[in-house]
């Protein structure tokens, strides 16, 4: 007889270490979420932007270069594809989430944030390229009660109470842009890798991001060891890390299922900012993360299935940080 024991184990591997990696990135992107709000008065949204994405360019050539090198035929053929991803997740998703945190609150932001998932599923059954099922839909709708309530800690009032400024505005459009982006890394093909894929996307971001910081009169903030450590924070964790194991994450369970874990931010936001901040976790913050759990254990069983076989489907390549 067969072992299904075994064989769900092996099967589950690369699912659970995917589960991992996009939790993981989620973790680090709570953190740089802080101190790109800690930073707001001490670089402009560009600079910030430009150098988070400079330093993990310099950081990833030694380890990736030799290989982008050798791949450079790939890349040249998926130059529309490697532009597409720079210029929508990592210039302008940045620029405009950054300059959203100097008009608006951390509340109004994360909540707005809070709505990927949502947006990805909607993106993805229009575009035709996925199917979500009935479990999705309901565990994208768990998720984001809990996100809501973790955020306004279980608070009508708070939730009602928004305020919506200019800079609501620009996380709306920065949602949208962070759905496409993860619409598009469906669209990598199996002999372009993951790294490679991100560290050729850099190029057409900083292109990008160079005029705009010249335009706006960008300069260099003062190199005290907070801005220091948080920019390197930003560029090597939030940027270099965290877009690989995002990508590995959407690689092998689709951007549909990888959008829900956007919310183990207001998780880990709450978690960092008690340890980091001394602020008191609520009760209801607790029924918040319940939720999100819960809804993510109902994604698991609702797996989207695709509209059509992609003619180049992509490989799923192991991140740098989960190699063994």
């Amino acid at each position: 007889m067969p072992l299904p024991s075994i064989g769900s184990a092996l099967l589950g591997r690369p699912e659970r270490r995917a589960s991992l990696a996009l939790a993981g990135a989620a973790l680090f992107w709570s953190g740089a979420f802080i101190a790109g709000r800690a930073l707001r008065d001490d670089v402009d949204p560009a600079t910030l932007t430009l150098l988070r994405w400079g330093l993990a360019l310099l950081a990833f050539i030694p380890f990736v270069g030799p290989k982008a090198w050798r791949l450079r035929a790939v890349v040249r053929r998926e130059w529309r594809l490697v532009a597409a991803l720079g210029i929508t997740g990592l210039a302008a998703f940045h620029t405009l989430t950054n300059l959203a945190m100097h008009t608006t609150t951390a509340l109004n932001a994360i909540l707005m944030l809070s709505l990927v998932p949502a947006t990805i599923l909607v993106g993805g059954a229009l575009s035709g390229a996925a199917r979500p099922s009935r479990l999705q839909w309901a565990g994208t709708a768990v998720s984001l009660v809990g996100a809501c309530v973790l955020i306004t800690r279980g608070s009508l009032d708070a939730l009602l109470g928004l305020d919506l400024v200019r800079g609501d505005v620009w996380m709306i459009v920065s949602v949208l842009l962070w759905t496409a982006y993860s619409l598009l890394l469906r669209r990598r093909p199996a002999d372009l890798p993951p790294d490679v894929a991100l560290m050729a996307s850099i190029v057409p971001a900083i292109a990008v991001l160079v005029p705009v910081a010249l335009v706006g009169g960008a300069s260099l903030p003062a190199p005290t060891p907070f801005v220091i450590g948080a920019v390197l924070y930003i560029a090597i964790f939030a940027s270099l890390i965290a877009f690989s194991l995002w990508a590995h994450g959407v690689a092998v369970i689709g951007p549909e299922r990888a959008g829900q874990y956007v919310h183990l931010m207001p998780i880990f936001g709450a978690v960092l900012s008690s340890a980091l901040l001394g602020e008191h976790v609520f009760a209801a913050q607790f029924l918040g993360g319940a939720l999100v759990f819960a809804g993510l254990w109902l994604s698991r069983g609702g797996p989207v299935a695709p509209a059509a076989a992609a003619a180049r489907p992509a490989e799923p390549a192991t991140p740098l940080a989960l190699r063994p």
